[in-house]
């Protein structure tokens, strides 16, 4: 205990050369927090705009669509949606459970004629925020997932009308409105169309999505196939989190039953984001190697300067008696010291920057691939709260060790002739 109210004493021997010493561990530990409650904020957007937009949580199909589906989609059709819906609904943590199908088309306004991906969906579960919906900001937008730019989105009790991505719209010139003729094969190979109305135009995170995107109502889109089947059961949780158990309460089921189908999650679909997510990560792993380096240079020259500038009084405190062990365990303490009060420094200032940052936020322009502005609202995140706390005390241990054994191998006569 006297050793450690001794080292903490020497810290502040030599305030400013300390002071700077703390500030740069607290800049290092304000960075690492403030740019990992960035890129968290991204990737939960991003998470979140994915699921309600294009994924769900999960998705269910029967088995062999994903090795062979895109070749022969009509052959891996579900054909009891009905009866599975509510099993699937009974699992705890599933919010609703909706069905959709998915083909390929072509649209065509009578002078123009462009290729789409047509999805028949359910109205009152795939949720399209109405244009001139209050929202708060483009955070709303962004979890919102799919967004109006005209029009109105699609209702139960019209069966015979269809929604356009802002990027189809654009290329064969339509708007709410305008009628509309969508040609494509029934299940059965013959040719069919129908004429629909373009009740509105919307947009999402993916511009790819938005280029190529018509979605109408799931019994339009039976009737125009010739089925009464879909193509796919997407399930949508209350909580995020919850996918894993769900998922694995799915299969369960599934094996219980003996049903043949198969369940993918929301990540296992969205190849860019779990790309991104790999992507920040490393580039956050970079950033708190600078860090590191930083704070291990920093510390290392205040103790290194503090063993010169002390040599005498080292030597004094062997010649009364103190072990070498002794010696390495107060300049320890001290770096130890140093480490502690930038880290508390660090932690709150990074903590309350973030959250200053955060009530205002950081207007962004669309990501590569991507339409929809939005804003960075940065998230104070525990785990790298603790992180760079525990970053600033290793890194301080770490950069004292090499003074502090220099310190406790002075021969005791040499030390005292020091000047």
């Amino acid at each position: 205990m006297m050793t450690f109210q001794i080292a903490l004493r020497n810290v502040f021997r030599h305030r400013t050369r300390s002071l700077i010493t703390m500030a740069a561990i607290a800049f290092g530990c304000t960075a690492i927090i403030f740019v990992g409650g960035f890129f968290e904020d991204i990737l939960y957007k991003m998470q979140e705009s994915y699921i309600k937009a294009h994924t769900g949580h999960l998705q269910i199909y029967t088995r062999g669509f994903f090795e062979q589906g895109s070749a022969k989609p009509f052959k891996y059709l579900i054909t009891n949606p009905n009866e599975l819906t509510p099993l699937i609904s009974q699992i705890d943590g599933v919010a609703y459970v909706t069905t959709r199908l998915q083909f390929a088309a072509l649209l065509s306004t009578g002078d123009n004629t462009i290729a789409c991906v047509a999805q028949g969906i359910e109205p009152a579960h795939e949720h399209t925020v109405p244009v001139g919906t209050r929202l708060r900001g483009h955070k709303d937008r962004v979890l919102a997932g799919s967004v109006m730019e005209a029009g109105q989105p699609l209702a139960p009790n019209e069966p015979y009308s269809a929604i356009l991505g802002k990027g189809l719209a654009s290329g064969i010139g339509a708007k709410p409105g305008d009628g509309l003729i969508l040609v494509a094969h029934t299940i059965g190979g013959s040719i069919n169309a129908l004429d629909v109305t373009v009740k509105g135009i919307f947009f999402t995170s993916s511009k790819e999505f938005d280029d190529y995107a018509l979605r109408l109502p799931l019994s339009t889109a039976q009737q125009l196939l010739q089925t009464e089947s879909v193509q796919t059961l997407v399930v949508m949780l209350h909580d995020t989190r919850e996918t894993p158990r769900v998922k694995a309460a799915l299969v369960q089921l599934f094996r219980e039953r003996h049903l043949d189908l198969d369940v993918k999650s929301w990540d296992e679909l969205s190849d860019f984001y779990v790309k991104s997510r790999t992507f920040f990560h490393q580039m956050f792993a970079i950033l708190k190697l600078v860090v590191a380096l930083i704070v291990i240079l920093s510390i290392y020259n205040t103790m290194n300067m503090a063993v010169l500038e002390r040599t005498k009084e080292i030597g004094t405190m062997m010649a009364m008696g103190t072990k070498p062990r002794g010696v390495v365990q107060l300049f320890l303490y001290e770096g130890a010291a140093l480490g502690f009060l930038g880290g508390i420094i660090g932690v709150a200032g990074g903590g309350l920057i973030t959250l200053l940052v955060s009530r205002i936020g950081i207007p962004m322009p669309p990501p590569p691939g991507a339409t929809m502005v939005w804003t960075s609202e940065p998230r104070v995140v525990p785990s790298v709260l603790l992180y760079a706390f525990g970053l600033s005390l290793v890194t301080a241990l770490i950069s004292s060790w090499y003074p502090a054994y220099r310190a406790s191998r002075l021969e005791i006569a040499e030390a005292l002739r020091h000047t």
